[in-house]
Parts: C-alpha cells; sequence; structure tokens
C-alpha cells in the first residue's frame, strides 16, 4: 500500500495545493493501484507541504521544525516530496537550496527544467529557482494543483512510488493540460 500524505493540509492549502493529492489520488483509483492519504508524514511514500500564510507558518514553526530532518533525508535520497509557496521559500535555505530573490512577480510562467515544460502560476519574489527537482523532491513557487497542468510531473512521482501512469485516464489528463496551456496568456 502507498502511504500518500500532507502536513497540515487544513492550514497549508492556499492555492488549492492540497488538489495534487486528489490528482494523485484520481490516477491511482483509476488503476486500482492500493493508497491511503494520511496526515502522519513519517514513513510516508510521498509527502505534501502546500504554501500557507504568514502567520501560519508562524504558529506551526516549532512543528515545522520537527520536519526538518525529515525532508532533509527525503531531498538526500531524492524520495516523492512536493513543497509549494512559502513552505519552500522557508525550507529552501534550511535544506541548502539558494534562493535568488527579486521583485515580486505574479503571473503564469512556463519554465524548461529536466528537458521538461512546466507550467504553473508565479507570485513570488524568487527568481530562481522557482523550480528544484532533485530525484523525486520538487520544491516550487508555482501554486496549485500542478500535477493536474504538468502530467509528466504527476508520471515522474507516481512512477518514483513504482506506478506506471497509463490508459485512458491518464491521456485524458494529458489532453486536459494541453488544452489549459494553450488557453492560458503568459
Amino acid at each position: 500500500m502507498i502511504k500518500l500524505s500532507s502536513f497540515k493540509p487544513e492550514f497549508f492549502d492556499n492555492n488549492g495545493d492540497q488538489g495534487n493529492l486528489a490528482v494523485i489520488a484520481a490516477q491511482f483509483s483509476a488503476l486500482n493501484v492500493e493508497f491511503e492519504i494520511s496526515h502522519d508524514y513519517q514513513g510516508s511514500d510521498f509527502l505534501l507541504v502546500g504554501d500557507c500564510s504568514i502567520a501560519v507558518l508562524t504558529h506551526f514553526e516549532a512543528e515545522l521544525s520537527d520536519l526538518l530532518p525529515v525532508l532533509k533525508m527525503r531531498l538526500m535520497a531524492g524520495k516523492p516530496t512536493l513543497l509549494v509557496g512559502r513552505s519552500y521559500e522557508y525550507f529552501a535555505p534550511l535544506l541548502g537550496i539558494e534562493l535568488k530573490q527579486g521583485e515580486r512577480e505574479s503571473k503564469f510562467v512556463s519554465l524548461r527544467v529536466l528537458d521538461h515544460d512546466v507550467f504553473g502560476y508565479h507570485n513570488s519574489t524568487v527568481v530562481e529557482p522557482r523550480l528544484q527537482i532533485s530525484g523525486s523532491f520538487i520544491g516550487t513557487t508555482l501554486f496549485g494543483p500542478l500535477f493536474a497542468k504538468n502530467p509528466m510531473l504527476l508520471k515522474m512521482i507516481a512512477s518514483s512510488l513504482g506506478v506506471e501512469l497509463q490508459g485512458a485516464y491518464f491521456e485524458r489528463s494529458v489532453d486536459l493540460a494541453n488544452n489549459v496551456r494553450e488557453a492560458t496568456t503568459f
């Protein structure tokens, strides 16, 4: 059984980042893959830490400090992980990821990372890297259901969990993501 987890999903979901778990769950359900969604991140196969407000970050700072060793281990091992928005900005320097800051940008962007075009909404002062991938560990300033908009990232995460996404349901997801990308003005 694959264990999917999210850190404090009721608070770390500013821009619908928890939708990434829903996307994984829908794909796994379509393939009859056994999985569970848990809020216990210890020993999880996939871990999501979504975007949050400054107030939430401050309120949960002690628990986030407890999470840091787990994230360091996951990064070193390249384990399936997704850090989004302020969570990524908070943890990146603590994980040795240098962030280049600039003026705040709030817009849809298309990035080229690891020979893939990645699409999403960026609202941050982080200029680089807007998307950091190490193995299957992803940190990003691109908000919301990133996996719905970028099926190749979803496929990468699923593959690292031992699941090969295929079939009509996945192909329909790819078509929908392409339609959204084509309809978006950059």
